[in-house]
């Protein structure tokens, strides 16, 4: 009699053999506006992929009773390797339907900070459960949770940059002035990914708006010592905070810079993406009296707001006003109507 092999942990005898390949049923009908029984089912399912669809409908559809089913699934899994969930699918939408349900399980987030998946790549290995852990962040931060912050910086120096964005944003939603001191501290020491300190750009113009614009503006100045990838971020959050002093700080640093070079011209991208009205009467006045050479700039960040028709009118107006043939031809080419899409 052949000997018979002895199931994964955490799993029945040959479920791991049944398992091996999603039930297509099953999933098609997880797409179908599931019943929350069917939910329940599915997140007893042993399939990696049947949880996955079923973490993410019961998080849309705000499943709220889901709740303990959700956690015990996450558990099971955690407790497993990387071949029940490769690249943390499963695991990693659990954590975010938790999140979604304002899930208040502390522990259970805890679990989820000190996961690591390592899995088999060519020349070594990676892990996969960065995203997890950034989840669980948030889901930590906005359980309230005592100590939660202490945890969160920890989750800073983790070695995945993934996961130390996730803990600048949860840290965003914990006590307005400890994270805005934990944050500004990050962001003045730095990281090896750009990303990270931009999320700390991000979620300071988010949480402190009246202290943030200045703070953020710093990486404006300088430009022999910058980090160049660094003033474009601060630019960029600057202008996307819509916030009119991060505007006139953009508008200040445009100002005093003597040379128009590609740094200075993200500030013009800033500008645009603001769209308040101090931002476009800054952009629209550049329109009507700076050199040709920055004029084609403005026409040029301007141009994602094509299809605003008072903007592109008043844009229109100011190049009219100046009689340059070839800025009308510019202004032509970059604000044509894009086909199929309405004008506001």
């Amino acid at each position: 009699m052949p000997r018979q092999r002895a199931a994964a942990p955490g799993y029945p005898r040959g479920a791991r053999r049944r398992g091996a390949e999603a039930p297509a049923a099953l999933l098609r009908a997880l797409d179908e506006q599931p019943s929350a029984q069917l939910l329940r089912e599915a997140l007893a399912h042993t399939h990696y992929r049947v949880l996955a669809r079923a973490a993410e409908a019961a998080g849309d559809s705000l499943h709220y009773a889901l709740e303990p089913a959700l956690m015990d699934a996450f558990r099971r899994l955690a407790a497993l390797d990387h071949k029940a969930d490769p690249g943390c699918l499963a695991k990693g939408a659990l954590a975010r339907a938790l999140v979604a349900l304002d899930c208040l399980d502390a522990d259970c987030f805890r679990s989820g900070l000190r996961l690591r998946q390592p899995e088999p790549v060519w020349g070594g290995q990676v892990d996969t459960a960065a995203d997890v852990r950034a989840s669980c962040a948030m889901g930590l931060a906005a359980s309230g949770a005592a100590g939660a912050l202490r945890e969160l910086v920890d989750l800073l120096a983790d070695p995945e940059h993934r996961a130390r964005s996730g803990a600048v944003r949860a840290i965003g939603c914990t006590e307005p002035g400890a994270a805005e001191a934990v944050l500004r501290t990050k962001a003045l020491l730095g990281d090896p990914e750009a990303e990270v300190i931009d999320e700390c750009f991000r979620t300071l113009l988010a949480l402190a708006p009246d202290t943030a614009p200045p703070f953020v503006a710093r990486w404006l100045d300088d430009p022999g010592s910058a980090d160049p990838a660094l003033a474009e971020l601060a630019a960029l959050a600057l202008g996307e905070s819509k916030l009119d002093a991060a505007v006139a700080l953009l508008r200040a640093r445009w100002e005093a810079e003597p040379l128009r070079g590609r740094r200075p011209q993200v500030l013009l991208r800033a500008a645009a993406l603001a769209r308040t009205p101090a931002a476009l009467d800054w952009l629209l006045g550049l329109a009507a009296d700076a050199e040709r050479t920055t004029v084609r700039q403005v026409i040029a960040e301007l141009s994602v707001h094509r299809g605003q028709r008072r903007l592109r009118s008043a844009l229109h107006e100011c190049l009219l006003a100046r009689g340059d043939a070839g800025l009308l031809e510019d202004y032509a080419a970059q604000f044509a109507p894009a086909a199929g899409k309405p004008e506001a």
